[in-house]
This record gives structure tokens, C-alpha cells and sequence, in this order.
């Protein structure tokens, strides 16, 4: 009797623990945005529909806070669209990629083991078409057009000292003009400028509302909204567009849990080339085809030396205050 017992108790065990490495979550931090991660959420089910994967949308900075402050006791196991500044800077937080593939990237593009880039977005002009034609108003073409009295109260841009987007304007002018022109210039154009947005997609979303008729934004923002049947123009700059990047990476420790390197594989060959393909077509991958009408794809690459650079970034954005308090 007790032999039997004994028995029943085994087996009780190993199906209770058997059931607790199947229900053992793996989660993953995302900075995408809600559409994107629709789709994230839909084919990982389709993928791994035996394993319990829970997606948590988070903005850049409130990740890379987390991280800071929790290091590996963090809850997440895998971080996805973490801005490339911020995974730079928390590396040593983060497992070694090295035995993760990247031949489907680009040269030069994947910096180090730590982090692979997941996307590059490039940010440019977006004009509403009509406001123009009614107004006969010439198209910008360079950072100085911008300053043309014609524009007054016309413009919204993000402040970069709480965007991404915002900081990728005000760098490239500063690796163009130098610090002092730059901070000058921005002085100038805020006599144009209706709203500094505190978000990214803020100035689009004025556009949308017909408040102002010159977003400073990202392109696949404008390219949703052109698609949308907005009639806007995405206009790139004579000196190129200014990008950004953002990366993925697997906590420190969290490589050794169970499925997590297959996951993670997962997401840079098979959703990594979905997303690009059908959201942020900037091109990263080789055989990466562009899937989102009316996206340029003649757009050339502005100066972004120190885009990955916190330290830098800080020191710019603490002298913003300049322009906003002038």
C-alpha cells in the first residue's frame, strides 16, 4: 500500500512540475506601438501556441529606467524596440547574443553582442499638400527655409529634450552647425514654431487636425497618414533625413531559461523581417522588401554621428532648456 502511494505521489510531482514549466511565462518588453504589437501578440501564439509569452507595451524610457534600477531582477526576459542609446548604455545587463545568428543583416549594421538593432526610422518633413497649393507656399528645403516668415506659427516639432524624435532634428543641426548655431537656430525658428509636442507623434497629429501645416515627425508616421487618405507630402531635407535606431536584446541570466533563445530567434529572423517589411522599411536586412505604399525609398541618410551616445545626448538636451526658456 504504501509502495502504491509512493507511486501515485511520483507521478502526482512530475505532472504538477511538468505543469509549471509549461505555464512559466516568458515576457517580453515592448517599446512598438499598439498595432505593432498586435501582430506581435497574434503570431506568437500561431508560433508557440504551447507557451505562455505576455508582450507589455512600455515607452523607451520607462524600460530603460526599469532596467537601471532592477537590473537582472527585472521581470522582462526579452526587450524589443529599446532606443539604441539606451541599450548602448545598459549592455552590461543584457546576455551574449554571439551564438544568435545576424546573417540576414546588413554589413556594419549589428555593433555589438550584446544588442541587435531591431529597427531604423528616419524623420523628415510632412507638409499638408493643400494648405500649400492654397497659400502658393514655396516647399522648404533646408533647415534655413524653415526660418521663412511665410512659416510663422506653421510649424510643430518635438521638444527634443522628451522625444526621440525631437533630439534626431536637433543633432543632425548640431553635427552641422556645431552646438552654439545650433541652439541659435532653434532660438530663430521657435518664431514659426506653434507647439514643441512633448511626444514624437505629436506634430503629425496637429497636421491631422489642420492647426498647423509643417510636421517635424517621423516618415512612417506620415506615410500611415498619407495612406490614410490625408493629403500630405513627406519632403526630406537637402542635407538628408535624420534616423534613429532601436534594439532588442535578452536580460543577463534569462538566455539559460527555457525557450527564451528560441524566442528571441524567432523574433529577429521571422517577426524582426515582418515588421520591417509592413511598418518601418527603412532598410537593415538584406532581401528586405519595402511592403508600405507611398514609403520613399530614395531617401538619403543625414549626418547622425552620436546617436547612440547617452552622454552626449544629456549634455544636448540639458542646453535645450536654452531655446524653450529664450
Amino acid at each position: 500500500m504504501k509502495k502504491f502511494i509512493l507511486i501515485i505521489f511520483t507521478v502526482f510531482m512530475l505532472f504538477f512540475i511538468t505543469a509549471c514549466a509549461q505555464n512559466e511565462s516568458i515576457v517580453i518588453y515592448s517599446c512598438m506601438e499598439e498595432e505593432r504589437n498586435q501582430d506581435l501578440k497574434d503570431m506568437l501564439k500561431e508560433k508557440f501556441p504551447d507557451l505562455n509569452i505576455v508582450v507589455q507595451a512600455m515607452a523607451t524610457g520607462n524600460v530603460a529606467a526599469k532596467i537601471e534600477n532592477e537590473k537582472e531582477n527585472i521581470e522582462a526576459d526579452i526587450i524589443l524596440d529599446l532606443e539604441t542609446s539606451h541599450a548602448k548604455n545598459l549592455q552590461d545587463y543584457f546576455a551574449d547574443l554571439s551564438e544568435i545568428s545576424t546573417d540576414e543583416y546588413l554589413d556594419g549594421i549589428i555593433e555589438s553582442n550584446k544588442y541587435y538593432t531591431w529597427v531604423k526610422y528616419t524623420l523628415n518633413l510632412i507638409i499638408d499638400n493643400k494648405y500649400f497649393k492654397e497659400h502658393n507656399l514655396s516647399i522648404p528645403k533646408t533647415y534655413e527655409d524653415l526660418l521663412k516668415s511665410e512659416y510663422k506659427n506653421l510649424i510643430a516639432m518635438p521638444d527634443a529634450s522628451t522625444s526621440g524624435t525631437g533630439y534626431g532634428f536637433y543633432l543632425n543641426t548640431v553635427n552641422i552647425m556645431g552646438e552654439e548655431k545650433s541652439l541659435n537656430y532653434f532660438k530663430k525658428l521657435k518664431e514659426n514654431i506653434r507647439e514643441f509636442t512633448t511626444s514624437g507623434s505629436g506634430p503629425t497629429n496637429l497636421l491631422k487636425q489642420g492647426e498647423i501645416a509643417i510636421a517635424l515627425g517621423m516618415t512612417s508616421e506620415g506615410v500611415k497618414d498619407i495612406n490614410d487618405g490625408y493629403d500630405f507630402k513627406i519632403v526630406a531635407l537637402d542635407t538628408g533625413s535624420p534616423y534613429n535606431t532601436t534594439s532588442s536584446s535578452i536580460i543577463k541570466g534569462r538566455e539559460e531559461k527555457e525557450h527564451v533563445k528560441e524566442v528571441f530567434e524567432w523574433l529577429i529572423k521571422d517577426f524582426g523581417k515582418y515588421d520591417k517589411e509592413n511598418y518601418m522599411p527603412d532598410v537593415i536586412l538584406k532581401n528586405q522588401e519595402n511592403k508600405v505604399k507611398n514609403y520613399p525609398t530614395n531617401l538619403k541618410d543625414a549626418d547622425m554621428s552620436g546617436i547612440d551616445d547617452n552622454k552626449l545626448k544629456k549634455e544636448l538636451t540639458d542646453k535645450w532648456s536654452q531655446v524653450l526658456n529664450d
